[in-house]
């Protein structure tokens, strides 16, 4: 049997590991059977769904590349480890990419790891900014339109309740991070892609939290204990912190999404706020995953993103 042959019957195998709890070692795999068959160009080692936002911008320094999942920051990290061990894999163009989170900065790693500037890449997709472009290239209002202003002011205020009502959630969740990264202990939480139903609730006309500490607790039964002074600490320090790009991102990407659909559902019908009837090219519903693919040519662009692509192609 050929190399070539072996190493093709080695792929389905690995495609039922994807699943399996040792990601990272699925990963290190297919990237030893990728070299072993030959390939070169860039590999680029991604936590999970993340390539829609990643590979339009990696293909402005290459086309020669091939992704590789991970399954999480911690099996990036883990893959990164089990490369940069091997010397052999050392003439490899290699990126990897994780999500910051609520960790604090990565060290300098040589070879070196891109690491969001922000909590997540969801977060560079959530600014004004970006909801400027999305209204005049999406949604075809013009600048110079009397409602394009008012879209601004309504999605700005919008958000900033929006991050008013989430704040006790981060700032809880972030203390489990704390504890998790200075003593070792599993935060006991894992946590979906959106709120808990019920806790936060997003119209038009206004958001609202309906949930305190209390409910936190009893809704993460198995979470570890946080004190309210830590927490008290917690919550004043992201009270005056870039909330859009320091909370997490999964849920600002869900307001986000939630504010568009209420924006085209009340166009087509009450027109209470948007006064006019929108022009979109996708539907009606936008899901998290869906956004990240449709908005990436208006999501931010971080400089060290870029210059970390050019030194790594």
């Amino acid at each position: 049997m050929s190399l070539d042959t072996e190493n093709e019957s080695q792929i389905p195998y690995l495609e039922q590991l994807r699943n399996s709890r040792n990601k990272a070692q699925v990963a290190y795999q297919e990237f030893m059977l990728r070299t072993r068959k030959g390939k070169n160009g860039l590999f680029c080692f991604f936590e999970g769904k993340d390539n829609p936002y990643y590979v339009p911008r990696i293909k402005r320094f290459t086309d020669d590349y091939h992704p590789i999942y991970c399954g999480g920051r911690e099996k990036v990290l883990k893959v990164y480890e089990l490369i940069t061990i091997h010397p052999e894999y050392d003439h490899y163009k290699k990126a990897f990419f994780i999500d910051r989170d609520f960790n604090p900065p990565l060290p300098t790693h040589n070879p070196p790891i891109f690491e969001t500037p922000c909590y997540a890449i969801e977060n560079l997709y959530v600014s004004i900014a970006v909801f400027k472009e999305i209204l005049k290239n999406e949604f075809q209002v013009s600048e110079v339109s009397p409602e394009f202003d008012g879209y601004i002011a309504l999605f700005e205020q919008r958000q900033k309740e929006f991050h008013k009502a989430t704040l006790l959630f981060n700032a809880w969740y972030a203390c489990l991070i704390d504890i998790r990264n200075q003593e070792g202990k599993q935060t006991g939480v894992s946590l979906d892609d959106k709120l808990k139903r019920g806790f936060v609730t997003i119209t038009l006309d206004e958001v609202t939290a309906s949930y305190d500490f209390d409910k936190i607790k009893q809704e993460f039964p198995n979470a570890q204990e946080i004190t309210q002074e830590n927490l008290e600490v917690k919550a004043s320090q992201f009270q005056s912190c870039e909330q859009h790009k320091v909370f997490r991102g999964k849920y600002e990407i869900q307001f986000f999404t939630t504010f568009i659909e209420l924006m085209i559902q009340d166009s087509l019908k009450e027109q209470k706020h948007i006064k006019s009837r929108l022009k979109f090219t996708f539907g009606e519903k936008v899901s998290n995953d869906q956004a990240i693919s449709i908005f990436s040519p208006y999501a931010e662009s971080p400089q060290g993103l870029l210059d970390y692509l050019e030194i790594v192609s």
